[in-house]
């Protein structure tokens, strides 16, 4: 009776492990697939939110299916519906604050590229978006530039914004352009390869990143929220990649 009574136990955890996989699966795809596509998961630190998910995903959910288990079956039922409903709701949690942590632009502004999320455009209000710089749940970071209004007063406040209350113009989808617009401007401002040497130490492993971009011709920094990284250019200013380099000391 005891060893069939655990056999149904070990039977439905395992069923149950098996769903929680299938959801880890599909967030790993959208996470690290669609809205952080390497390097961009290091700079933002999302490692941390998706071993939160693995936790209580794959771990909590299914240990507690194990040891609610009952031979009563509407109880069970009840525990079970439960342990789904708070399983669930974290996970669609979890998802929902790394979606609204997502670099939906990865955008120009005079000599650097700046990742702005969904939750950066909070800090500028009335903000409007080109419907051609829409984004969806599963689109990857899209290359935009910024530039300042050609109206002198408009102008004026978006720099008074910037240096006043933090409000940088890459938070500013009303001013977002196609980047190949900019490639003149890029050209001007890009920094030479051999500068990487000075602010990554590992010779070798700039070596190994450039060598996977032999059309790279120059480098901006790029700002992120937990580590600034670089973007790789090709001569007449086109992006090519954001690589795991650092860009200044």
């Amino acid at each position: 009776m005891f060893r069939d009574r655990f056999r149904r136990r070990l039977q439905l955890t395992g069923i149950h492990v098996l769903f929680s996989f299938v959801l880890l699966c599909l967030a790993l795809s959208l996470v690290y697939g669609v809205w952080y596509p390497d390097p961009l998961q290091i700079a933002f630190g999302v490692t941390t939110i998706y071993l939160m998910l693995l936790s209580i995903d794959l771990i909590l959910g299914p240990l507690l299916t194990f040891l609610v288990f009952k031979e009563d079956k509407k109880k069970l039922k009840f525990d079970l519906g439960v342990i789904l409903i708070i399983q669930l709701s974290a996970y669609f949690f979890g998802l929902h604050t790394l979606a609204q942590g997502r670099p939906v632009w990865q955008v120009f502004v005079v000599d650097d590229i700046e990742l702005v999320s969904l939750a950066d455009l909070k800090k500028s209000e009335g903000y409007l978006i080109n419907p051609d710089f829409k984004s969806s749940l599963f689109m990857r970071p899209q290359w935009v530039s910024a530039v300042y209004s050609t109206d002198k007063k408009v102008q004026q406040q978006q720099k008074e914004a910037e240096m006043f209350q933090g409000i940088s113009l890459a938070v500013r989808p009303e001013t977002y352009q196609e980047i190949s617009k900019q490639q003149k401007q890029i050209t001007h401002k890009l920094k030479k390869i051999d500068d990487l040497y000075l602010f990554n130490p590992q010779k070798t492993s700039v070596d190994k990143i450039i060598h996977l971009y032999p059309d790279a011709q120059g480098w901006l920094p790029v700002k992120a929220s937990k580590l600034d990284m670089v973007a790789l250019f090709d001569e007449q200013g086109r992006p090519l990649s954001i690589v795991n380099l650092r860009p200044w000391l």
